[in-house]
């Protein structure tokens, strides 16, 4: 054999060598990610965490009066200037990672999830209290991805689940002017009447025939934009069941258009997006300290800053306020916090079903808003009222959609694990609260099954005669008015620190989707409190 010839055990170790050297190389020139920077403390007159029903007007009502606020929102801004032949929102049908917040599936549990980009989108959903609790997560909070639902309490049920927090005509007109700046209104006849919109018209004939109580419900809603649509004149969307994920034609109304607008306008409005909360602390000066992580699009930390203000607002939502709120008082942070701060959380008794088997066709494209529902607070099991929202999957399945929000007493309370650096909250197991708003909802379906036809189910299945309680979209209280804060929210036991979101109702909205209560709600305070406290 010739000297010249390699042998077949050198060779594969030079190669070897040769394939450790290129991955070294490679990984060398992988830029490494840097440690996020620390900034240096900034300090704020006014600070408000959160920028949905609650931020957005507690910064309108503050800027108009002359006083400078910061507003810092842990998700990013869709209003931005779009190129040709984009979208702003993601689509429902293929969702891509628009949709949702830092995950890499889809989170509404209403169908399989499905594999997305994981990156900053407006739908944030967290397992907690046995169910998946949605809330959005943009400039604009819940207002881009809620359905545009605004229905006002009746009194009666009003009164039973607020007490003291609130008179009914105290709220009264509140309840008007948020009606009014967000163009609160019922579907007109002739959007009702297009192919879109076949599915509540048998909803309501159904209703009818079973001898059910349904009524209109009002929304935000542009119903030129929407006849836009219908005409072609612009593209589908909330004609094809889009909400959640927002809505690309603009025909939904939202905070980012009507008072976060206007307050910006002012020029007193300071706006910091991608900005998360990560700690708040109370100073020996009086005054508060945070800790900010800066995120970049895809939610990596570029940066941490440290805020100190005067005065504090937390808007951050039912969830983050007081998942904040337990970790400080946790880590005594803030000490002076009384016993029912991060108690009385409730999911608004939302639980969801489906009538299948339905003879009438109920339209391949169910268009938005959810503009008819069920009245049913008289029922025996606990007062509900039924919303028929759309289920866009691009098929006629001859079937519709419910969901109930109703009255429980259950309430759970927030808990924080030093060692996860995580929160969650106490529930019971067996939940006997949310079965007697199952099975009112039951009852109803049953009503309309035996008056029409067709049979209940939790899923687009044959599973028969069940409804779902897994998914939460009214996360409510935390830090309850009359409790933790004072009826204005006023932090008890902390000056200069406040609620003013969803947090501070007691863990239900009284049958009805709850944006139109907490804004009004948060009108009223934020009067009180800058009458009084500036």
């Amino acid at each position: 054999m010739s000297q010249s010839r390699i042998s077949r055990r050198k060779l594969i170790k030079a190669a070897g060598a040769l394939s450790a050297a290129q991955i070294a190389a490679k990984a060398h020139a992988l830029p490494r990610r840097q440690p996020p920077a620390a900034l240096p403390s900034e300090h704020r007159r006014v600070i408000i965490l959160g920028s949905g029903f609650g931020g957005s007007i507690t910064a309108l009502r503050l800027v108009q009066q002359g006083i400078p606020v910061t507003l810092i929102e842990q998700g990013r801004r869709w209003d931005q200037q779009l190129k040709a032949g984009t979208t702003r929102f993601s689509k429902n049908l293929y969702p891509d990672g628009r949709s949702t917040w830092l995950s890499g599936k889809t989170v509404i549990p209403m169908g399989p999830p499905l594999p997305i980009r994981k990156t900053t989108g407006v739908l944030q959903g967290r397992w907690l209290a046995g169910k998946t609790v949605l809330n959005g997560a943009a400039y604009g909070g819940g207002s881009i991805t809620w359905g545009g639902v605004m229905v006002k309490p009746e009194k009666h049920i009003f009164e039973q689940v607020f007490g003291d927090i609130a008179s009914y005509e105290e709220l009264a007109p509140y309840y008007d002017l948020v009606g009014k700046k967000l163009g609160r209104s019922p579907i007109p006849d002739d959007v009702i009447a297009s192919e879109p919109y076949r599915h509540a018209r048998v909803m309501k004939e159904h209703c009818e025939k079973a001898g059910i109580k349904w009524e209109p419900i009002e929304t935000s809603t542009n119903w030129d934009i929407v006849r836009d649509e219908l005409d072609g004149k612009v593209e589908p969307s909330i004609t094809r069941g889009e909400a959640v994920y927002g809505v690309n034609s603009g025909a939904k109304g939202g905070l980012d258009k009507t008072y976060l607008k206007e307050a910006e306008a002012t020029g007193l409005l300071e706006i910091l997006t991608l900005h998360q909360v990560q700690t708040l602390q109370a100073r020996d000066d009086g005054e508060y300290e945070l800790t900010i992580n800066v995120l970049n699009i895809d939610g990596d930390v570029e940066a941490v800053k440290t805020f100190t203000a005067e005065k504090v607002f937390l808007c951050l939502g039912s969830i983050s306020t007081s998942s904040l709120i337990a970790k400080a008082k946790a880590k005594k942070h803030l000490p002076r916090l009384n016993d029912a701060a991060g108690k009385g959380w409730g999911n608004n008794g939302n639980a969801y079903a489906l009538r299948l088997g339905i003879k009438d066709s109920t339209g391949k494209i169910q268009g938005g808003p959810p503009s008819v529902g069920i009245n049913a607070l008289d029922n025996p099991h606990t007062p509900v009222f039924i919303e028929h929202p759309q289920l866009p999957v691009s098929l006629d399945f001859h079937g519709l959609l419910y969901f109930s929000i109703g009255i429980t007493d259950t309430r759970g309370e927030f808990v924080y694990d030093e060692k996860k650096d995580e929160v969650t909250i106490k529930w019971p197991k067996h939940d006997q609260g949310q079965e007697k708003v199952n099975d009112a909802l039951l009852s109803v379906l049953k009503t309309l099954n035996d008056a029409n036809g067709g049979w209940t189910s939790s899923l687009l299945t044959y599973l028969r005669d069940k409804v779902k309680d897994d998914i939460c979209f009214h996360p409510l209280g935390g830090m309850v008015l009359g409790e933790a804060c004072d009826r204005f929210g006023r932090v008890i036991g902390h000056p200069g620190l406040y609620v003013n979101d969803s947090s501070m109702l007691p863990g239900a909205s009284g049958c009805c989707n709850p944006a139109m209560t907490i804004s009004a709600l948060a009108e009223r305070n934020i009067r009180e409190i800058a009458a009084s406290d500036f």
